[in-house]
């Protein structure tokens, strides 16, 4: 790989045009891609058409329909930096105080449904390639766009089948402009285990006490599963380091409570059903169990381990389903994509962004499970998931800087 000082005059030029970015930020907004149902087709066309007046073709997967997915590649080369994100976005919901597809530009921020996650990474990633391509940037080898529909319902048509049927997905190394905040650069996520606990009783009359009840049973088993939660694992060093190192960091941006939990094992019972009236035993019960994994621990084995700790309790009266599962996925802190992120990062802010382990999954979790190096950097967003959701202009413009630097830091340039 050769390391390049990039031109000045691509900075600049980025600098000028600022809110050429942010109101290609607001367009993409103003585009629902609301999941569910996760329809992303007229997003496609937009950017397709983004993509071929400035004289690049994309090309389109659909194997779900309604789910495009869109790819685009600027120069060519055996190296391949892939610029990855997802086009769908959280249903809007209620309690907003603006229209939340307006894709409004006020008070240094750019507001609306998606704003951080995603658009605003997608923004990014197409203005930086086509200031490149403007340019005639002569990359040592190839950027990728890699977009992909069905990312909050699980990744199944969108990045997952990208990297299992087209080959030019799987990159030398990945960069997801997801929302992370500029102070720190994604290197790895913690993994996931959904469990979902049926169980079967005997109904009847509450007052005579004649019966079983499926609720107490799948109460008990929860109660078994939750003796796990706290627990950690080996892993190797540099992995623990970056761990311990973003403890006090994160727990003030992420909430209290947030600094151990990148290396411990917690868990969330996220739904439970059963019964019909009070006065009667309930004869069926379900509840949803969702664990997340430190590095170092297997799904598998966690599951195994479960199964057997519930068979022990007597729990065998219990139907246990792995409804969704990845294990935990680390790219190495040293990976010439994270260094150069670092790096930049502290050239364009004046402090340099630590590598953290994120808490929940993005669509890296996917690049990771193939062996390819990926770093998620992109702008804080702000209300994610709720009503008034938005970015900063600034952090999208540093954000931007941030990606221009390290894809020619990266791949290097003529």
């Amino acid at each position: 790989m050769s390391r390049v000082q990039p031109a000045p005059a691509l900075l600049d030029e980025l600098k000028r045009r600022r809110q050429e970015l942010y109101e290609l930020c607001a367009s993409l907004i103003r585009i629902p891609t609301e999941n569910p149902p996760g329809d992303t087709t007229k997003l496609v066309s937009f950017i397709g058409d983004y993509l071929s007046a400035r004289g690049l073709a994309a090309r389109i997967h659909e194997p779900k329909a309604g789910m495009p997915n869109l790819l685009a590649t600027l120069g060519a080369g055996r190296r391949n930096l892939v610029l990855s994100g997802h086009l769908d976005e959280f249903p809007a919901g209620e309690g907003w105080t603006f229209p939340p597809f307006a894709g409004t530009l006020k008070d240094g921020k750019i507001l609306g449904r998606g704003a951080g996650d995603m658009k605003a990474g997608l923004a990014v990633a197409l203005f930086v390639v086509m200031l490149l391509k403007d340019h005639g940037v002569e990359l040592d080898g190839r950027v990728t766009l890699a977009f992909a529909s069905d990312e909050e319902t699980g990744g199944r048509w969108g990045t997952e089948w990208l990297l299992a049927n087209v080959p030019e997905v799987r990159g030398d190394a990945c960069l997801i402009g997801e929302s992370s905040g500029t102070w720190s650069v994604g290197i790895g996520e913690k993994g996931v285990l959904w469990l979902r606990l049926a169980a079967t009783g005997v109904s009847g009359h509450s007052a005579y006490g004649q019966g079983t009840s499926a609720i107490a049973r799948t109460l008990r088993a929860v109660k078994t599963i939750e003796s796990f939660a706290g627990a950690t694992a080996r892993t190797r060093k540099d992995i623990a380091e970056v761990m311990r190192r973003q403890r006090s960091i994160v727990e003030k941006r992420w909430g209290p409570g947030t600094g151990r939990m990148a290396d411990r094992l917690t868990l969330n019972l996220g739904t439970l059903r059963g019964g019909g009236q009070v006065n009667l035993i309930p004869a069926r019960s379900e509840a949803e169990i969702d664990l997340r994994l430190p590095p170092g621990m297997s799904t598998r084995t966690l599951e195994a381990k479960i199964r057997r700790r519930l068979s022990e309790a007597g729990g065998n009266d219990v139907e246990i389903t792995a409804l969704n599962r990845c294990d935990p996925y680390v790219s190495s802190p040293r990976d010439p994509l994270i260094t150069a992120l670092i790096a930049n990062g502290r050239a364009v802010l004046g402090t340099a962004p630590i590598p953290v382990i994120r808490l929940g999954y993005t669509d890296g979790r996917f690049f990771r499970r193939e062996g390819i190096p990926t770093a998620v950097y992109g702008p804080r967003v702000h209300r994610m998931g709720g009503p008034d959701e938005y970015v900063e202009q600034d952090e999208v413009l540093q954000v931007a800087q941030v990606h221009l630097v390290t894809v020619l830091d990266y791949l290097g340039a003529r």
